[in-house]
């Protein structure tokens, strides 16, 4: 059969049109099996470090402060972001010459963001975060407290936001506090929100009652306080503005002579 130079320029039209319609076909099955957005996942960890003492530990005797045990804790998590509760800076207690979240921060490779709730001789006492991280924004709220102020900590990162404190021992300085922890919240709904911390209320308390209608808990049901033989649970890890949340661990970290509270840690993907 003979083939004309006009059939074969018609042959080679056709089949160049059907390569580059398979090529845009295949183009958008790839487009559409692509994620809109990136899941997150976070390794979390509350701890109140009650600073650097191991249960029983002389809060006057800066030499009792053993940071670097501290330290090994949190290393052994792993944790892409670690919010702590009971941080010196700078304090005649824990050291003139010591920062105690610089030094955490050095000794782990992670960065710190310190925020104060009141003077000590000497320096400041507050509560801090440790972060892959460097935060976006970092704003302090100073709470009531019975025997000293509290502070609500929250850092905005690219992709959440992270909120750390330690509230206070009262139940109606708690309940106030947990007010400004949800009004705070409301202001932030373009994220997923991550609250850590030493909240001195448990389970069944009005307080985390109250947190429970707009937050989800993911820290574990199990006790936290005190350390060596624990006995009731005041450490917590709750979420918020999640479509859904994946737990991948859950756990209180089995470290009984570090500090007066064991550490909660959480392995979670939010979306």
């Amino acid at each position: 059969m003979k083939i004309t130079r006009r059939d074969y320029l018609k042959s080679l039209a056709v089949a160049l049109v059907g390569s580059s319609t398979a090529a845009t076909f295949g183009d958008e099955i790839a487009r559409k099996e692509q994620p809109k957005e990136d899941a997150l996942h976070l390794k979390i960890l509350s701890y109140n470090i009650q600073i650097g003492r191991a249960p029983g530990g002389s809060y006057s005797n800066p030499a009792e402060a053993f940071l670097d045990r501290t330290a090994e804790v949190i290393k052994n998590s792993a944790p892409d972001i670690a919010g702590l509760q009971e941080v010196d800076k700078n304090t005649e207690r824990s050291g003139i010459d010591v920062d105690q979240l610089g030094e955490l921060s050095r000794l782990t490779d992670l960065y710190p963001t310190f925020s104060p709730k009141r003077e000590l001789p000497g320096g400041l006492y507050g509560v801090g975060v440790l972060s892959k991280e460097r935060p976006i924004t970092v704003e302090t709220v100073i709470m009531e407290g019975s025997a000293h102020p509290r502070a609500l900590q929250m850092l905005e990162f690219e992709k959440y936001y992270f909120f750390n404190t330690h509230l206070p021992l009262t139940a109606p300085l708690r309940q106030k506090a947990v007010q400004t922890i949800d009004s705070e919240a409301a202001k932030r709904t373009d994220k997923p929100i991550i609250l850590v911390g030493d909240l001195n209320a448990e389970p069944t308390s009005e307080e985390i009652q109250t947190l429970r209608k707009t937050w989800t808990q993911v820290s574990p049901e199990a006790p936290t306080f005190p350390a060596p033989e624990p006995t009731v649970q005041i450490d917590y890890v709750f979420v918020r503005n999640a479509a859904k949340i994946d737990v991948v661990k859950s756990e209180v970290v089995p470290d009984r002579s570090t500090s007066d509270h064991r550490p909660v840690f959480c392995e979670l993907t939010i979306q």
